[in-house]
């Protein structure tokens, strides 16, 4: 399946999530996830939080959405501005995965970050337009390997361990 990604500066972000644990991302969480999704303190966010470094700040300030990414429950890449073609293709195998997604629902939603933290925050919104795509397969666990945002590959198996890198900056060399 290839799909068109747009995302914008400030918000940029590839969610993958089970729409099962959209439920899970409360208010917390979500302020948690615009501090990530401002990987260099250009949003309004920085003055909640004056004289501090944002380096500092986003480290400190991101910790349960990491968390939250680290147990299999979302994965995020960090865009910059980005309208790409994207390849998702499912694989036969997937050797050595960084990236677990858990699927207990079996409905894999791929949204616009930004519009996910929008739209959970105001109920009122629809989240139809948002989504680049949603995707029912059989439920369980996923590798997940990319390469850069251009081809997604996904591939049900059992992770070998619990902690996984499910957060991933992809920006231009250039920027």
């Amino acid at each position: 399946m290839e799909v068109t990604l747009k995302c914008d500066k400030i918000d940029g972000g590839l969610v993958f999530i089970d729409e099962g644990y959209l439920t899970e991302l409360n208010d917390d969480l979500l302020y948690e996830m615009d501090i990530l999704l401002d990987p260099r303190g250009t949003s309004e966010l920085i003055y909640d939080f004056p004289n501090e470094a944002w380096d500092t700040v986003r480290l400190r300030e991101t910790k349960q959405i990491r968390e939250f990414c680290g147990q299999g429950k979302m994965i995020i890449w960090l865009l910059d501005r980005a309208v790409k073609k994207c390849e998702i293709a499912e694989c036969n195998e997937i050797a050595d995965s960084h990236k677990w997604l858990h699927l207990p629902t079996g409905k894999l939603l791929a949204v616009a970050a930004g519009e996910l933290i929008q739209c959970l925050a105001y109920p009122e919104l629809e989240m139809e337009k948002e989504k680049f795509f949603k995707l029912s397969i059989e439920d369980g666990w996923y590798a997940i390997q990319n390469e850069g945002i251009d081809k997604i590959m996904y591939c049900k198996k059992k992770p070998p361990h619990s902690s996984f890198s499910n957060i991933q900056e992809v920006y231009e060399k250039s920027r």
